[in-house]
């Protein structure tokens, strides 16, 4: 435990090779709570988040995983697309393509293949996609009034990923570093 994983030489040869990868640590974090790391790590920032895992609405599930400071935002907004690659300036480029090919083009940019030993979540695209995005694969009627002013779709894609595991009291800091 406390020691970055991969190597500096593995990282160096993959970037070199141009792969996308993760880096971690792990942390033993039996006096740690995600609440309380949310709120040491993120303290409610804008465009962070906190998931925790439930089975049958009462079980409390293995993992739960925190994301902050994400590098890309992708939106979709009345069927039409934009993405914020500098998230500072919160300026948003629109996208020609249709949500959902927009939608898989940035799912293939942000691949990473992870190690055995990371679980699945300490890398890639978080958010929502709201009902409205079914109409992009189906003709509904469009019969409800839009009270609330969000997006159809919301993903971010943080650079900051703490999951932990409730089975082995362990907390996984993850960085996934884009090529």
């Amino acid at each position: 435990m406390d020691e970055l994983t991969p190597s500096l030489d593995r990282f160096t040869s993959h970037y070199q090779a141009g792969r996308s990868q993760v880096v971690w640590i792990d942390l033993i974090s039996d006096l740690e709570t995600p609440v309380a790391s949310y709120l040491k790590l993120a303290a409610m920032a804008p465009n962070s988040f906190l998931l925790e895992s439930v089975e049958d609405g009462d079980i409390k599930g293995r993992y739960s995983v925190i994301g902050l400071d994400p590098d890309l935002i992708f939106r979709v907004r009345d069927g039409k697309t934009s993405i914020c690659r500098n998230v500072e300036s919160s300026v948003y480029d629109a996208l020609d393509d249709q949500p959902l090919e927009a939608l898989r083009k940035v799912l293939a940019e942000s691949a990473i293949e992870l190690d055995a030993n990371i679980p699945s979540m300490a890398a890639g695209i978080f958010g929502y996609l709201s009902y409205d995005m079914v109409k992009q694969m189906e003709n509904l009627p469009d019969s409800n009034p839009r009270a609330l002013d969000v997006p159809d779709c919301l993903l971010i894609r943080p650079t900051l990923i703490a999951v932990f595991d409730t089975v082995t009291d362990t907390l996984k800091l993850v960085t996934p570093v884009q090529i």
